[in-house]
Formats: C-alpha cells, structure tokens, sequence
C-alpha cells in the first residue's frame, strides 16, 4: 500500500513539474498570442490613416498607421491594442478620433501584423518609444491610451516621454498580478519573464490620467483598476463602466469618458478634479 502511495505521489509530482515546465517555455505564447500572425484588414482605417514605417532602436522597421490631426492644435493619440490583436482592432476608436479632428497613431508591436521581430517587454517598449519619436516629430501634444496589454506599455512611456495625458482601458497592476490570479497554483512571480509592473511606475506619471474599465471584466479584475488609481499622483479619473466586460467597454460607455476628457485637455491650464464615477 505504501509503494502505491509513493508511486502515485510520485506521478503527480512529475506531472507538476512537466505542468510547471510548459508554463514557463510557454509563456511567451500565452503572453503575445498573435504572435506571427499577418496583418487583418480593415478598409475604413485604411481610406482614414496612412500606413508608415519607423524604426526602433534595435534596427526594426514597423508599418503603423498614421493620421495628422484635422483640427490646429488637437493633440495626437497613440493606441497601444492589447495581445490578442492588431492595431485594426483598435480602429473604431481611431476613427471617432479623427471624425473629430484629433491625429491618431495605431501602434503596432513587433511580430504583430506582419512585422519582424519576437515580442518581449523590452521591445514592445522600444517600439513605443519610436512610436512617440513619429507623433512628436509632428504634433506639439502626445496623449497615450493604452487598452489591455497596450496599458502596460503606455505606462512605461508615460514615466519616461513628455506627454499631455495618458488614458488606460482595462488595465492591469502587472501581468505577474493577472498570471498569479489565474495560474494559483504556480509560482508565477519566479518564473514570469515579462512583467510589465505598471503599479509602480504610474506614480512617477506627470500628465492628467483616465482610467477605464468594465465592472464585469473577466480577463483583469476591476480591483486592478482601483489599485492604478489611487497609486496615481495629480489629475486624475477613474469610470467604472457598469456591465461592461473586457472587450465592449469603449461601446458600452468608455467612449462618453474618453471623448469629453480629450476636449478638457484644450484647456491644459485649468486643472481636472480627482474623481471616481461609476457608468
């Protein structure tokens, strides 16, 4: 009987550790699903925005879309997707932006829509910052807005770049946060590669912040939410969208907070009030 017991205990430690093994090799896939995978399509964004090239710091050259603002002196939004898509998918949001005259630029990460290079944290970085390099270079006002993964690289910009607001759409504190709720019985903060540790960074933000998100996201908690706003330092606001899951929150009511907190920022020297609404 005790043979028995010790085989069995053995086989579940060995299929742990197999288990163990195909999280951390995995990981990357788990992390940047689209990985690899070509460009969708979406012939509005095309007709409204410019396919152009920059180059990151490393040598990569990235195809990114691109709209200069209609209107003077509206400010430049750069839309970082989350990582279970491209930048078309963030095309709904860029075209009620440039119906409204503001310049739009949809990022896009290596190894996303048909671009070279292997996502990792340190270049998805590097590929926001030549991002910025594009959209300062011809707009004198940066706004960030960052939806899903895209918040985590939005927030690291933001702590380093000279911008006039940074927008978060269902952000998380970190990734290591969101793999440990979901993978509890592993030792994901050893093992992650990739972090993306935007609670301790937002503090170090100096720019009017929003940040958005559905009370029923199933993907990253609603408390994550919280936690970035209250680490938050100045201007800052936070929408609860009620019902809104982790993929609807722009048509479900983000668009009602997002839009007029773009047009407060016109008025850069009368500051936003902290606040927290629920919609």
């Amino acid at each position: 009987m005790r043979e028995v017991l010790w085989i069995v205990l053995a086989a579940i430690a060995l299929l742990y550790a197999v288990a163990l093994a195909g999280l951390y090799w995995l990981q990357g896939r788990l992390v940047y699903p689209l990985e690899q995978i070509q460009a969708f399509r979406n012939d509005e964004l095309e007709k409204h925005t410019d396919a152009v090239v920059i180059r990151t710091a490393d040598g990569l050259d990235l195809t990114v879309r691109y709209s200069a603002p209609s209107r003077e002196s509206a400010p430049t939004v750069l839309l970082f997707h989350g990582n279970g898509e491209d930048l078309t998918q963030r095309g709904h949001i860029a075209l009620e932006m440039i119906e409204a005259g503001y310049g739009v630029l949809l990022a896009e990460y290596r190894g996303y829509g048909g671009n070279p290079g292997k996502p990792h944290e340190a270049g998805l970085y590097a590929d926001a910052r030549a991002a910025y390099a594009f959209a300062a270079a011809r707009s004198d006002s940066i706004v960030l807005h960052g939806y899903s993964l895209g918040s985590g690289v939005a927030v690291q910009l933001a702590s380093e770049a000279k911008i006039d607001a940074l927008i978060l759409e269902a952000p998380f504190t970190s990734i290591v946060d969101v793999a440990a709720k979901r993978f509890p019985l592993f030792p994901v903060r050893q093992l992650a590669r990739d972090r993306y540790e935007s609670l301790a960074k937002i503090a170090s933000v100096d720019a009017p912040i929003l940040i958005y998100g559905g009370t029923a996201d199933g993907v990253i908690p609603p408390a994550h939410f919280q936690r970035l706003f209250d680490a938050a330092r100045g201007d800052k606001r936070l929408a609860l969208i009620e019902d809104a899951d982790h993929l609807d929150v722009w048509e479900t009511g983000g668009r009602e907070h997002v839009m007029p907190f773009l047009a407060s920022l016109r008025g850069a020297s009368k500051p936003l009030s902290c606040a927290a609404s629920r919609a």
